[in-house]
């Protein structure tokens, strides 16, 4: 007996050096061994299962553990997308394209050692919950490749896929019947929790520590990692979280179960919930993502398909938890870049910017605030008013949200935040006029900028250089510690809610205090927000909400769900206005019914907006 174990450790411990010096490392997973390759020093595996594929029965069911495999499976390119429809550029003559196949859970990691206990990077993309994979690809770079990340940092990437939009996020009677928990929906949610799982489980098996994982992600990536530190179910599956222009955002369940139910009857209008969901799950995936919409128009980002609060995955909406502090208390960065929304909303004629501006103010901001909407965001000259537009909606949607998290988890834990603003602009010629986009630090943290078409070789200029180190050299610094200041870093301070201190990240990083207070304050007026020891900013706009506009923005059709206060204003009408204040469509409405359903696909590319019959105010969509 004691001989024979002798012999097993023998051949075991030889097959485990084999592995490590191997050509292609083997890894034993729980499920099996998986084959990867090495790439200048650094072992990768792309493409390792984390879950059961979410087929046919498995469609719209909670996460499903892998089934066991007997061969070595090779590991060595990105897997499917998950399904989605590709929304191009505005101005772009081309038709969204269909994408993706619903085995897409999957995770790919990079390690620099095998043999090791390094801290773990992971790394979850955004898209609005309904684009993205992790083999994106921008100005001819895979951004979210982690090679550069992992050897020069000396840590563990890892980045995850997980469900999109319908399939993710659906809420249906049929789907609670099904659920022990009389619950649907937040599929995706589950996803990212059961790949957080597998983590936890084999990581420690590529180099990695299970007991320092740190979450970072981009725009609802960001919204996610926030998410995740409101969930129980998350609980002790990370240590640290990276918010990259990420906003909290939880929907509320049964408007959430309206819009499926009115999805779901676009296919099947007839049986009962059980035969409609069956008739669902035969569907073709393109089918269904075929009627998604775009989740951005004008500049203006809003959740179509999102997690909801269920009480089981959620039981708070995120300012709630933070403000009661029934959250994953923990070391965090939160940050959003300088100018978000340049790309976006910089597309039309500097002519039309002052109408623009004046038009969002007259729709948008209450009439008390108007005098101090002008003095923070003035319309002449026309390239001034241009910068105010994209302003307000970086300030509005980003800026803001950002200080109001900083500071409601800061004041409601021990652990400490850092706040970053992400000014670096382009250095390639005419790049500085797209200013710090939506996702431009990506590039620079997994040091890939070097790698894109406007990047490479001479126009990889010494300012873009510093920028990669300074972004890899904080993140990993704090990944690493929950500090992320370091030996050749400029000094981050620790935020202070009183001061709202940050650190302005570009090619020569600097401290600064109140970061845009005036813009945030008045914000934070404009949708009544008060700081976390009193009401929460959902709470109050749940409670003073008339209107409800589905799929929110960016579609052919808005449904609107009108209550029974401003329903008997109606007088019949509902009138539909463009950017300059001209009414270009008047429907009315069906039969005193609260829920209207309207059919814009005909209209420009833009935002609009809705007024119901007499009553004042007027609500933003987006075609």
């Amino acid at each position: 007996m004691y001989g024979g174990d002798v012999r097993n450790f023998i051949i075991i411990f030889t097959f485990s050096i084999i592995n490590i010096f191997a050509q292609n490392p083997i890894i034993n997973t729980d499920k099996g061994a998986i084959e990867g390759s090495i790439l200048d020093s650094v072992y990768q595996f792309l493409g390792v299962p984390y879950a059961a594929a979410p087929v046919g029965e498995l469609r719209w069911k909670p996460t499903q553990e892998h089934s066991q495999w007997s061969e070595i499976l090779p590991t060595k390119k990105y897997p499917n997308c998950c399904p989605q429809k590709v929304f191009e550029q505005a101005g772009s003559d081309s038709l969204p394209k269909l994408i993706g196949n619903e085995d897409c859970l999957f995770l790919n990691i990079w390690t620099p050692n095998l043999n090791a206990e390094l801290p773990v990077m992971v790394f979850i993309h955004g898209g609005g919950n309904q684009q993205g994979s992790t083999d994106q690809m921008s100005v001819g770079a895979e951004i979210y490749n982690g090679k550069n990340l992992s050897k020069r940092g000396n840590v563990v990437v890892v980045t995850i896929q997980y469900r999109l939009g319908v399939l993710g996020f659906l809420v249906h009677p049929g789907l609670e019947r099904e659920s022990p928990k009389s619950i649907a929906g937040n599929y995706a949610v589950m996803d990212q929790i059961f790949a957080l799982k597998w983590i936890k489980k084999n990581i420690s098996k590529f180099g990695g520590d299970t007991n320092n994982v740190t979450i970072f992600g981009e725009s609802a990536g960001g919204l996610n990692i926030i998410n995740l530190m409101i969930s129980p179910l998350a609980k002790g599956l990370f240590h640290k979280a990276i918010i990259q222009s990420g906003v909290p955002a939880i929907g509320d369940y049964n408007e959430s179960k309206i819009y499926g139910v009115n999805f779901v009857n676009q296919y099947i209008p007839y049986g009962n919930d059980s035969v409609k969901i069956s008739f669902m799950r035969n569907i073709h995936p393109d089918s269904l993502t075929i009627k998604l919409e775009s989740i951005l128009g004008g500049g203006i980002v809003k959740m179509n398909w999102q997690p909801v609060l269920d009480g089981y995955i959620f039981k708070n909406f995120p300012f709630d938890a933070f403000k009661s502090g029934d959250f994953n208390h923990m070391p965090m960065i939160i940050g959003t870049n300088s100018e978000e929304m340049s790309e976006a909303a910089g597309i039309y004629p500097d002519s039309l910017y002052p109408k623009l501006l004046d038009t969002f103010m007259q729709r948008t901001i209450p009439a008390k605030y108007h005098n101090e909407f002008k003095m923070l965001y003035p319309d002449y000259p026309n390239e001034k008013a241009k910068s105010s537009y994209i302003s307000v909606l970086t300030d509005g949607q980003f800026t803001s949200m950002a200080r109001r998290v900083a500071q409601c988890v800061s004041v409601n834990q021990n652990e400490p935040v850092w706040r970053y603003l992400y000014s670096h602009k382009h250095t390639f010629p005419g790049g500085e006029k797209l200013g710090s986009y939506h996702g431009m630090e990506l590039f620079y943290i997994f040091n890939n900028w070097e790698n894109t078409i406007l990047g490479i070789g001479i126009l990889f200029k010494e300012e873009d250089e510093k920028v990669q180190k300074y972004m890899l050299g904080y993140w990993v610094n704090f990944a690493k510690t929950g500090n992320p200041n370091g030996d050749g870093l400029i000094t981050w301070n620790r935020y202070n809610s009183n001061d709202d201190s940050y650190l302005d990240i570009n090619a020569s990083p600097k401290s600064g205090i109140n970061l845009k207070k005036e813009e945030c304050d008045f914000f934070d007026k404009v949708v009544n927000f008060e700081k976390c020891t009193s009401t929460s900013v959902e709470e109050i706009i749940k409670d003073n909400k008339i209107l409800y506009i589905f799929p929110n923005i960016a579609s052919d059709y808005i449904e609107i769900h009108i209550s029974n206060v401003i329903l008997s204003k109606a007088k019949n009408l509902i009138k539909i206005y463009n950017p300059l204040g001209e009414c270009v469509m008047t429907v009315r409405e069906n039969g005193h019914s609260p829920l209207q359903r309207i059919d814009i696909s005909y209209l420009p590319v833009g935002f609009y907006f809705v007024q119901i019959g007499n009553y004042t105010e007027k609500f933003m969509v987006v075609r």
